[in-house]
């Protein structure tokens, strides 16, 4: 019994080791492409700034990529990869997860607001209740102070 156990974990080890190997290969590859893309992108665009600025010394600004941009065109390559169907449902799990994130970020920003009213509503209430009171038909103004 446990020589067989103890060959499993082997052979778990081994295909947990084959995985970390094929991540960092596939990381590798990623890696390379996005610089050479990055540099045909950068290439291109200068090409077309030149062509449509002749005559100027105006330099094409490189769109800068950061990790976002990164991991989800990585994550395009690997949806890309897969059969149809299972495309079809990360796509549907990951739109399914950005718009929860949406609704979340409303709500909170509607939360937000909320207390900004709550804050100026309160404001409001003790400006007027700081301001004297005047009786509207004789015009006699009446104020209160606190004694202490």
């Amino acid at each position: 019994m446990s020589l067989i156990r103890h060959g499993m974990k082997t052979k778990s080890a081994s295909n947990r080791e084959e995985l970390l190997a094929s991540i960092k290969r596939d990381r590798t590859i990623l890696n390379a492409y996005f610089q050479e893309l990055a540099t045909r992108n950068s290439q291109a665009a200068l090409q077309k700034e030149k062509l449509t600025n002749i005559g100027t010394t105006k330099v094409a600004a490189v769109r800068h990529r950061d990790s976002y941009d990164l991991f989800f065109e990585s994550a395009c390559i690997s949806i890309k990869s897969l059969p149809p169907k299972l495309g079809a449902e990360a796509k549907s799990r990951i739109s399914q997860i950005i718009t929860e994130f949406e609704i979340r970020a409303i709500s909170e920003q509607e939360a937000q607001q909320e207390k900004e009213k709550e804050k100026q509503q309160i404001a409001k209430t003790v400006r007027v209740s700081n301001e004297p009171l005047v009786d509207p038909s004789s015009g006699i103004v009446y104020e209160f102070q606190a004694y202490s």
